[in-house]
């Protein structure tokens, strides 16, 4: 009798129950999954996964392509990817590219060769040579970007209105002569939040406003970002990361720019630095984890049953009121 008979025996079920208990089925009761999982423990029983990828053309893997993994918003939506694909049976691979064009096709590459199952790409700056590679029964999911020409599934928050928030914020706080601080024009997300920015600023009858791009995604790039403002009499701002806007709020400490006081500063992702820093930072929200889990969904249903085709998924951003503005 083979192991997995035995697991099968003691719990008085199947083997073809046990084999959907291991690949983490939703059609086992509660009841009889525990059962199956007490006998896999009395007998220390470990699936042979390399023959099970060769009968199931599965690696039950799947891969997150990501532009860096120092970004504190990216890790919160990996976190989120990672719980749910651990529910379902899935093991998780990371390639990091640093937004280079080879790097993407090389990870998209591994589910050609069946290394992963389906990638998620979390990525800033996708290359649409990258996504035209791939045949339309590859699964791949997008998250926090998309394509309008390119017709993958996604997720992502509206960051269209997510600018248009934080523009909005600092007009009825009181503030005219504003600043959008951005990171690359090639990131949809940043073309994306200063159209809703300025989208504000028109109805308001503001003309225009100062514009500071191609920062660094991160704190040393708030602080380049921040000796620029100090210079143009801004009293109010909007970062299109809180990283950004954290940074930009040390420089005006050290140079003396009272925050909120002389400008108000809005950041966006809500990381929870937002509540330690001094002033503590008013931001707009983007539901990390839960963006993290339903791109997993997305992918592993298209996985598990290639004629499914995930519908994107927009949440709704919501601003976070603290004490900068």
């Amino acid at each position: 009798m083979t192991n997995i008979q035995k697991v099968a025996k003691l719990a008085n079920v199947s083997v073809a129950t046990v084999s959907r208990v291991l690949n983490g089925s939703d059609s086992v009761t509660p009841q009889t999954r525990q059962k199956v999982e007490k006998a896999i423990e009395r007998f220390n029983y470990e699936p042979n996964m390399l023959a099970r990828n060769f009968r199931t053309s599965r690696s039950q893997s799947i891969l997150v392509i990501l532009t860096n993994m120092s970004n504190l918003f990216y890790l919160e939506i990996v976190h989120g990817i990672s719980e749910y694909a651990e529910e379902r049976g899935y093991d998780v691979l990371f390639i990091e590219t640093n937004g280079t064009l080879d790097k993407q096709i090389k990870g998209l590459k591994k589910i050609k060769n069946r290394i992963a199952d389906g990638a998620i790409l979390l990525e800033s700056t996708v290359h649409d040579d990258a996504l035209l590679m791939l045949e339309k029964n590859n699964p791949v999911v997008l998250c926090c970007t998309y394509n309008d020409e390119i017709d993958l599934p996604f997720v992502s928050v509206d960051n269209e209105k997510g600018g248009y928030l934080a523009a909005k914020t600092l007009i009825d706080s009181g503030r005219r002569n504003l600043a959008f601080v951005g990171t690359s024009n090639k990131s949809k997300y940043n073309r994306d939040r200063r159209k809703g920015f300025l989208k504000a600023l028109d109805e308001a009858d503001i003309n225009g406003c100062l514009t500071v791009e191609n920062m660094r995604l991160g704190f040393e790039g708030g602080r380049e970002a921040a000796a620029e403002l100090a210079h143009n009499g801004v009293n109010g701002v909007f970062f299109v990361s809180d990283m950004l806007a954290i940074g930009a709020m040390y420089l005006f400490k050290e140079q003396g720019i009272r925050v909120p006081k002389d400008i108000s500063v809005i950041g966006h992702d809500n990381l929870e630095l937002c509540d330690i820093v001094e002033p503590t930072l008013t931001s707009i929200n983007q539901p990390a984890h839960k963006m993290g889990r339903e791109t997993a969904r997305l992918l592993i249903e298209q996985i598990e049953d290639k004629n499914t085709r995930g519908r994107n998924i927009i949440f709704q951003p919501e601003l976070i009121r603290r004490e900068s503005i």
